[in-house]
């Protein structure tokens, strides 16, 4: 089974419902909705015409790479895809465990570093043994496609982010 990342931009009600979420129940209240069976919403949010979600498939873990230089940890708003103790933690089991979320402030510092990665550092993280030794890439050589594509989800996540900065909403950082 593999994994892959996905990022959503979320309204305060999502948010309030993902705080407030109580495993184990069939059924969450919506202050403004009534009751919503929970795979509504979730199953809305990972669905593949959301224009509100990024889709890292199955290069979070090298995006993540590429932005801290480390398998999954890493400091401050640059971990923010991989760090699980970066973010808050929602009750909410999505796939590989809870999700995370970040409020507007921290997405706008996310957006801000991702935007201050130097190109230099980048090629650098492109070319390490440790980049290979990552999935997709663990059971095959890492090809020029392959680093291509890693740099055109990195380039797709920054303008993800930067926009969900401007319009200051918060978001969820998924493994599904």
């Amino acid at each position: 089974m593999s994994m892959n990342g996905v990022i959503v931009r979320l309204t305060e009600s999502d948010l309030a419902w993902l705080r407030n979420y109580t495993p184990g129940r069939t059924d969450q209240s919506d202050d403004e909705s009534g009751v919503r069976p929970s795979g509504d919403r979730t199953e809305a949010w990972f669905s593949a015409d959301n224009p509100n979600a990024y889709e890292l498939e199955e290069a979070f873990a090298g995006v993540h790479f590429l932005l801290t230089g480390s398998h999954s940890g890493g400091d401050g708003p640059p971990s923010f895809v991989a760090n699980a103790a970066y973010g808050e933690s929602v009750p909410y089991d999505l796939g590989f465990g809870p999700g995370r979320v970040f409020e507007s402030p921290a997405v706008g510092a996310i957006a801000d570093s991702i935007e201050s990665l130097s190109a230099k550092a980048v090629r650098q993280r492109l070319e390490s043994d440790e980049l290979r030794s990552l999935h997709p890439f663990a059971q095959r050589p890492l090809e020029d496609d392959d680093k291509e594509w890693l740099l055109a989800v990195l380039q797709g996540l920054m303008t993800f982010m930067r926009r969900a900065a401007t319009d200051g909403v918060p978001v969820l950082v998924a493994v599904v």
